[in-house]
């Protein structure tokens, strides 16, 4: 049914837009979150990653971790390299031993394998909130406490 009250329209009207921009922001959220899964995930269980892939997998992780962190011809990690450390530390990690375990254990042995200990680093470094979900959500709050008060108003108004 048609709402012919403008003041009511603009509640419904308001309140639907906010929610599309909060479903948006969401879906935007999780879009990126499995973006960086995809890139980072090999990275999780160093100690069982010759079980998980197969070498032509792993390398192509490795690979696509280079591409991901490569700007402007500058690469922070060779993806040879990675390839190679992860498996000499495969063999030196437990299995289910945490990125952050693992980086310790890196540390504790004067950062032997440099790409790996790079990678860990801004996997265990990495925002993967985006900040216009949580305005959507902050905004959302303001707007229904500002309708809570004015259609309070309203009501006390009528009644008299």
């Amino acid at each position: 049914d048609p709402i012919l009250d403008p003041k009511e329209r603009f509640k419904v009207e308001c309140f639907y837009c906010i929610l599309d921009v909060a479903v948006t922001s969401i879906e935007e959220r999780f879009c990126q979150l499995h973006g960086h899964c995809e890139t980072f995930e090999f990275l999780y269980d160093i100690g069982n990653i010759k079980n998980q892939f197969s070498k032509e997998d792993l390398m192509k992780h490795c690979e696509d971790l280079h591409l991901a962190l490569n700007t402007d011809n500058a690469a922070d990690t060779d993806a040879v390299e990675l390839y190679d450390e992860l498996i000499a530390l495969s063999e030196l990690i437990s299995p289910k031993t945490s990125p952050l375990k693992v980086l310790e254990f890196i540390a504790r042995n004067d950062f032997f394998t440099p790409n790996t200990a790079i990678a860990l680093r801004i996997l265990l470094t990495l925002p993967v909130s985006v900040v216009s979900g949580e305005r959507s959500f902050s905004k959302l709050k303001l707007l229904k406490n500002y309708l809570r008060s004015t259609m309070s108003q309203n009501l006390c108004q009528d009644s008299h």
